[in-house]
This record gives C-alpha cells, structure tokens and sequence, in this order.
C-alpha cells in the first residue's frame, strides 16, 4: 500500500502514431511511435503465418515527420525475405511499444505484397539483345609515328575532358597529331580537343626529357582506364618515358586501381604528366589498338594479356556460379533500384553474388579465371575479359536498353570466349536519381529474377 498522502500513477497505454508509407521490390517502409513518449524507439515484427521473419527498431531519421510535430527518429525500412505467393493473413506487421503489440494494417498495400510474391507468370524467356550502339570494327594492323617539336596542353581543371577544347597533343603549327587524338563512337568524334589550335609560343615551357612515348588520356573509370589508356600498351617497351594526359598528375595519382593497373602494365615510377603546355623534342605516337565503339586491332589481346599474367592468383577459392551485382553501388553512370531482391534469389539459385567494387583487381581478374559463369547487367565489370582473354567462364550479360554497346562485342572479337547478350528492359522503368546519370527501377525484382536464372541455364 503507497505511504499515506501519495497515489500511485498509471501511465496510460500507448496512443501509437504512424504510416506504412511505401513498398518496392521487397522493400517496405514507414514509421511508427508513441504519440505519448516521442523520445522512445518502438520495435517492428515482421511475422508470416504465425512466425517470426525479422525484428528491428524503428529509429531512422524522418524529417518529414518531424516536419508535422513529431520528435525523435521513428522511420523503419527493411527488406522482406524470399517468401511463396502469400494468402491473406499470412503476413502481418506489429509494432511492440513498452511491452504491447500493436497490429500495422497493410491497408493499400497489401495488392502490391501479394502481386510481388505471387508465382512468376508465364512470361517470354529474356530476347537475346541484337541491337548495337557503335560500330563492331577489326582492324588488321596499327602504326606509330614519330613527330618533333610537340606541344603538349594538359587538361583543364575543372572542365569534363569531353567538354575540354584546349587539350592534346599538337604540332607546333597548332595542328592535332592524328595519333594522338582520343576518338569514339561510329564516326570516331573528337572527344574535346580541337583539329587546329592557336598555340601562345610565349606560354610553353620545355620538358625534362628529349623524347617521350605518348600513352594517351589518364581515365581513372575502370572501364575507360581499360579500353583506352591502356589501348597503346602494345608499343610501349620501357625504353622511353611514357606521357599522358592525367588529372591529378599521374605521378600523384591515388586510385588504387590505377595504380595496380599501372603497376602490373610496366608503367609505374616511369610515367608522367605536364600541369602546364609543355614542348617536347620528339615524342613516339603509337595509334591506340582499340576505339571506343568503333574498332579493335586483331591483336589487341596480346599485350593486355601479359598484363593480366603479371597478376599474381588469388588463393581464395572462386565460386562456380557468380552474380556481378550494382546493388551496393552508390553513384556512377547507370543505377537499378531495386537490383537486391534479385541478389536474394540469386543466391537461393546458387550464385555468388559479388559487388565488383569492393573486389581488389587481383579478385576480379580470379573470376574470370576461375569461375564457370558469370552473370550480372552491363558494366565495366565485364571489360574485365580483357585482362583474361579466352576465359572458360561463360558470360551472360544483362542489356538495360534494346540494344548493347559494341564495346563489349569489340572485346568479345579480340578476346574471345562465349557470351550472351539479353534484354531485360521490359522489365525496367526509367526514373530519377542525382547519384547517377540514368537510373531505372526493377517492375518486379522477384519476377526478373525468376528470368535472369533461366536466362543463365539456357
């Protein structure tokens, strides 16, 4: 019995509070409290015919909640598992506030769960993608020339090279040394630079070395850095010092594989960058073995595969089945919301899934060595083939348009091995994102995936 005078107070139940906002490819969000103690977290279950899936806090921040009165962090976000076509009843969310349950209704919701983990329809198997952007060129042999009195212009700082007029390597005359010139795409465009240029005598200054092998642009993107800088491999033995264009300077440069590539190329400690125009007495132009969308010398593979032995193996053993996934990527040129669902039934089919980012280029290169098949939607990733020419690993690359950039054909011609294209843009809807130039969301991660894996066993 309390002490005469004093009563006992009973804090009133919970007055719970929140939204079941949204829900994607397996994902589901919202955010829930007590209206009555905003400064505590609330708990969600997450139960499916009566067991428990999964149980967390709801403590992210929500700022639009915030917005309307409400204090503290109490947005939840969380992925669904792998789960049959659901009935009614079979899933059910509850909030566990100060010891009660409480029931998330799924309200409009539930349709969008149902539909998502229904049976895959009887769908078409994934086309074989035939359309090709750029051109699928061989070329039997390339040259170089050798060209005096060279003005080099650096990169300007801050400016995309593509938007760049003043960079390259010119003739004193101001003309652009053919050679030199970085060209892409079917009708091999100028990336920057200028044919002809207006050269200020006043404003150059002299290199430290007589003559120079030029090694073209420094493009730090693992992909480029591949195909391009190192497109004029085949004519550079050591015996000169190696020119590129780079920003930060190459000698400074920092990319950890850069610097591998580099290293393993022969070119570390003996490459070099000018930040200001420069003159060079003589410099040895080779023309590069590959042009983006457009062509690949015959023997392309021949230099990029003595790269590719430099590399030391990698005694980690290698799955047999793996799944390059862009689920973890969080910025670039090309984004697929909703990408790890399909990770999830990946790995129910027997893949490995690997996020090609994390991976050193020691462990990318032992895919393509060890593995049997590899598969996962286009990226540079795949480029990796030209450190492993004639891989036994079959490839099965996923389009995100109705066409292929011949890149990756112009790869296949030089470097052979077995590969398929396939479509899966019936699957996608174009949408926004600022952390990548073009971003699509999955219709139907758990159905595509369903697709990817009989697209890989056919």
């Amino acid at each position: 019995m309390p002490p005469f005078g004093k009563r006992r107070t009973l804090k009133p139940p919970p007055v719970v509070i929140g939204s079941l906002d949204g829900f994607a490819n397996g994902r589901l969000h919202g955010w829930v409290c007590d209206f009555l103690d905003q400064g505590e977290s609330a708990y969600i279950e997450v139960h499916w015919r009566g067991t428990l899936l999964m149980r967390l806090r709801a403590n992210l921040a929500r700022h639009d909640v915030n917005a309307i009165g409400v204090a503290g962090d109490h947005g939840y976000r969380f992925r669904l598992p792998i789960l049959p076509p659901l009935a009614r009843g079979d899933l059910t969310l509850m909030a566990e506030i100060r010891g009660t349950f409480h029931p998330i209704a799924l309200g409009a919701l539930e349709d969008p769960i149902f539909a998502f983990f229904s049976a895959s329809p009887e769908a078409a198997p994934l086309e074989r993608c035939e359309r090709l952007w750029g051109a699928n060129q061989v070329r039997e042999t390339v040259s170089s020339q050798t060209y005096h009195d060279v003005i080099y212009l650096p990169f300007t700082a801050g400016i995309l090279l593509d938007h760049d007029p003043r960079w390259g390597l010119y003739t004193g005359d101001g003309h652009l040394i053919p050679e030199a010139a970085y060209r892409r795409g079917e009708a091999l465009h100028l990336v920057g630079q200028s044919e002809r240029i207006d050269i200020d005598g006043g404003a150059i200054g002299d290199a430290p070395f007589d003559t120079m092998i030029y090694g073209g642009p420094l493009l730090a993107h693992y992909g480029h850095l591949l195909l391009t800088t190192l497109a004029r491999c085949w004519a550079i033995d050591g015996a000169m010092p190696v020119l590129f264009h780079a920003l930060p300077a190459v000698q400074d440069h920092e990319a950890g594989h850069v610097l591998e590539l580099f290293r393993y190329a022969g070119l570390e400690n003996r490459s070099v960058s000018f930040d200001r125009p420069t003159r060079i007495k003589r410099v040895v132009v080779p023309e590069p073995a590959l042009y983006e969308q457009h062509s690949i010398w015959t023997h392309y593979a021949t230099p990029m595969a003595a790269i590719g032995r430099a590399i030391a193996p990698v005694a980690a053993p290698v799955p047999k089945k793996v799944y390059l996934s862009k689920s973890r990527l969080h910025s670039g040129v090309t984004g697929v919301e909703g990408e790890a669902f399909v990770d999830l039934k990946m790995r129910q089919a027997g893949f490995a899934v690997v996020h090609p980012e994390s991976l050193g280029l020691a462990e990318q290169v032992n895919l393509f060595r060890k593995a049997e098949l590899i598969v996962g939607t286009a990226g540079s990733a795949f480029h990796t083939l030209a450190l492993v020419p004639h891989t036994a690993a079959r490839r099965v690359v996923l389009t995100l348009s109705d066409f292929v950039n011949s890149n990756f054909l112009l790869l296949d011609r030089a470097c052979g091995g077995e590969a398929a294209y396939v479509s899966i843009t019936d699957d996608l809807i174009l949408t926004e994102s600022e952390n990548f130039s073009t971003t699509y969301a999955i219709r139907n991660a758990n159905h595509l995936a369903d697709r990817i894996i009989a697209a890989a066993a056919a």
